[in-house]
């Protein structure tokens, strides 16, 4: 690239101007491809090595139910009542679910806050 700059006239034309611009460019994408291909080979590598190092059939482990405190069950019946109000209502059980499981909640909450914003 230095090589290219010193053969540039003192008094280069747009010619000579875009052909340095153009092949500084075409350096930079080659390098940059190269290095692309280089992370894609090196995650497959790294890939096949886990693969291999980890054992085929591993076990699911389900952790075990957690039982639900009196007072988050009552704190449950309350809410459930003041929801469905003069309807009658039977809770069988309660139980904990993995909230990362359950994402309707923070849907809900980023949906009512985007609605709050304005369009610019």
């Amino acid at each position: 690239m230095m090589l290219l700059a010193i053969s540039l006239p003192e008094q280069p034309t747009l010619a000579d101007n875009l052909q340095y611009q153009l092949t500084g460019l075409l350096v930079v994408l080659f390098t940059l491809g190269v290095l692309a291909l280089l992370v894609a080979l090196l995650g497959r590598v790294i890939s096949a090595f886990e693969a291999r190092r980890t054992p085929a059939h591993s076990p699911v482990v389900v952790p075990a139910p957690e039982t639900i405190p009196g007072p988050v069950f009552a704190a449950v019946a309350a809410a459930v009542s003041t929801a469905l109000g003069d309807h009658r209502f039977v809770i069988h059980s309660v139980q904990a679910v993995d909230p990362r499981l359950n994402l309707a909640w923070s849907a809900e909450g980023r949906r009512s806050i985007y609605a709050t914003r304005q369009v610019r």
